[in-house]
């Protein structure tokens, strides 16, 4: 009986606290709500009362000085959090350093260090920046510290103040990110890695070297994409920091050096057409010389994207080679990149890439032989009627329909003569091919009369049923130009296949 009430009392008790417990946590959540609330309330008054002095400061209307008097008394977090966020919103490359200077005299980057880095060593690192001292590229050199560094509890807000710094100017960035990749916890060297990409500082590309290189060989808990993505905000100019890269004895390595190449050089063509002029001559050299011979089939695969932009006769040599190297994705990327109407003098290797054991090969040069132009059509006209290769037949035929190049396929048929010639062979060679879907479908369109009587005549050499259902629609339609045309046919075929009726039965007979 006792325990029974010993039981009943330790069960009340229980819920009681879990009522309690619950309790709490409700009036936790409005509590935070209600600060939450008052927070971007103070946040969007900070922003309203500074947005104006900040554009004025960014446009070099306002002094430091008297921007620093402005905004200086701004203590709250809600205040400080507007302030920064406005300078950053304005910041561009010509007043970058102003807006990093003004956020050093107000005290926002040692609070941010401190943040991110512990009080005495944000000191260290802050008296450095001001100074602009030599950045620390001794990465192997880890932090220890408390093993709950690790934990992401506390690692995020590390990682935010170490984004808030990689938005100073890169001179004062790049010392606090070459520190951050000294942190135990992944999260903050994520963040760091993103940031040195966003600095651009040349001196800061061994950092991500030196972090590319342990991911490759050691292992690392940050994404190679992650650095990749950092190495490919650089720009052309800064080309020339990455040739020491290009000869390290890690193949890997190397390939992603040269992918990293490959992509700024990309980025940069989208925008205005290069030249060897625009790379460094040692670059230049170097993938001419030595990576189109590279012993990892991976790096000549992507060299080939960046000769592409050489543009001169030296080039044209280079991606020859590599149109017959013996790997298969080093030839299907040099087949890509040479879609382009300077490379003209390769037409008849890529049409040789034709014939190609691999379909990915062939499936490129069929589609890049196309942007050479007419040239380029008819030499691949004359690949497809001059091959007895059953593959490369079909691949050219798959390409001709997917690719859109029908419709020029067609109105080549009333062209002149040499070229009618061409494409009415192509045409028979598809119909007994039975790759006739686009012609049918144009029948049905009626687009232009003389190439639809050119298309019949071909059709009925090798008829389809879906061939004659259209010949007997048009046949019916007294109103339709091709009508008379298929009416005949249809007397023409019922004439044959009476006239061979007979034949047989009297046979058999």
């Amino acid at each position: 009986m006792f325990f029974l009430e010993d039981l009943g009392t330790l069960v009340l008790w229980l819920l009681a606290t879990i009522i309690v417990v619950n309790l709490l946590f409700v009036c936790f959540v409005f509590y935070r709500r209600a600060a939450r609330k008052r927070y971007y309330i103070a946040k969007d008054v900070a922003r309203d009362a500074h947005r104006q002095q900040v554009a004025e400061f960014a446009s070099g209307a306002v002094s430091l000085e008297q921007m620093v008097r402005m905004v200086g008394a701004a203590s709250k977090r809600a205040e400080r959090d507007a302030v920064h966020e406005l300078l950053f919103a304005a910041a561009t490359p010509q007043n970058l350093s102003r807006i990093s200077e003004l956020l050093f005299i107000l005290g926002y980057v040692e609070r941010w260090a401190r943040e991110a880095f512990g009080r005495s060593r944000a000191k260290v690192l802050v008296a450095k920046a001001v100074k602009k001292e030599a950045i620390d590229i001794d990465v192997e050199r880890r932090r220890t510290g408390n093993p709950l560094s690790r934990v992401r509890m506390y690692s995020v807000p590390r990682a935010l103040a170490v984004d808030l710094l990689s938005r100073l100017a890169p001179e004062y960035a790049a010392i606090f990110m070459g520190e951050a990749l000294k942190d135990p916890a992944s999260d903050v060297r994520r963040m760091a890695i993103a940031g040195l990409g966003r600095a651009r500082h040349p001196a800061i590309i061994g950092l991500l070297m030196e972090e590319l290189r342990r991911a490759v060989e050691t292992g690392n808990d940050v994404s190679l994409r992650s650095m990749k993505a950092s190495l490919c905000a650089y720009k052309m100019e800064d080309l020339r920091h990455f040739l020491p890269f290009l000869a390290h004895p890690n193949k890997r390595m190397r390939f992603f050096v040269v992918d990293s190449v490959r992509e700024i050089c990309s980025a940069a063509g989208k925008r205005n057409m290069l030249n060897k002029n625009e790379f460094p001559p040692e670059m230049y050299a170097v993938f001419l010389d030595r990576l189109v011979k590279d012993d990892h089939f991976d790096v000549r695969a992507r060299s080939a994207a960046v000769i592409k932009h050489f543009r001169d006769q030296r080039a044209v040599t280079a991606l020859r080679a590599l149109l017959n190297d013996e790997n298969e994705f080093v030839r299907l990327h040099a087949v890509r990149v040479c879609a382009d109407r300077f490379y003209g003098a390769l037409v008849a290797d890529i049409v040789r890439r034709l014939h190609d054991e691999r379909w990915r090969v062939r499936e490129a040069a069929a589609r890049v032989v196309t942007t050479f132009g007419s040239s380029g059509m008819n030499e691949l006209y004359r690949s497809f009627l001059t091959t007895e290769d059953n593959y490369a037949s079909e691949q050219i035929a798959e390409v001709l329909q997917r690719a859109g190049m029908m419709p020029l396929l067609l109105k080549s048929l009333t062209a002149d003569p040499e070229e009618a010639g061409l494409a009415e062979n192509v045409c028979r060679k598809m119909v007994h091919m039975r790759k006739t879907s686009y012609m049918v479908s144009a029948l049905v369109a009626q687009e232009d009369q003389a190439v639809c009587l050119k298309l019949m005549d071909l059709l009925a050499e090798a008829p389809t049923e879906e061939f004659a259902t259209v010949v007997d629609v048009l046949a019916k339609d007294p109103n339709n130009p091709l009508g008379y045309k298929a009416a005949s046919m249809m007397r023409v075929s019922a004439a044959a296949a009476g006239a061979s009726g007979p034949a047989r039965g009297g046979k058999s007979a």
